[in-house]
């Protein structure tokens, strides 16, 4: 059988608008810098504070766009998927 090329699937190119529709205003995000230093807070942090689970997400607990420091290791926490999204979500309604 065949093998089907991905690249010319309807879902691929899908997926792909959708990624890069996704834009974060501080490009420090997208630094080698910032995946290691990601990194290594979650290697020595890797609960959640919220709920106890495995962290995969480094939460600024002062956001970066209300003055929090971008690269102070005390102003991070480590936070799931599921309860960063919440605490972003209610951030934003202030």
């Amino acid at each position: 059988m065949p093998r089907i090329n991905k690249k010319a699937t309807p879902a691929y190119w899908s997926k792909k608008k959708d990624m890069s529709e996704r834009k974060y205003t501080d490009k420090r995000y997208n630094t080698t810098r910032w995946r290691k230093a990601r990194h290594t807070f979650l290697l020595y942090n890797p609960l959640c504070t919220a709920c106890n689970r495995l962290a995969n997400v480094v939460d600024h607990i002062n956001p970066v766009r209300l003055g929090g420091d971008f690269w102070d290791s005390n102003n991070w926490q480590p936070m799931c998927s599921t309860c960063h999204n919440r605490k972003s979500a209610n951030e934003r309604l202030l």
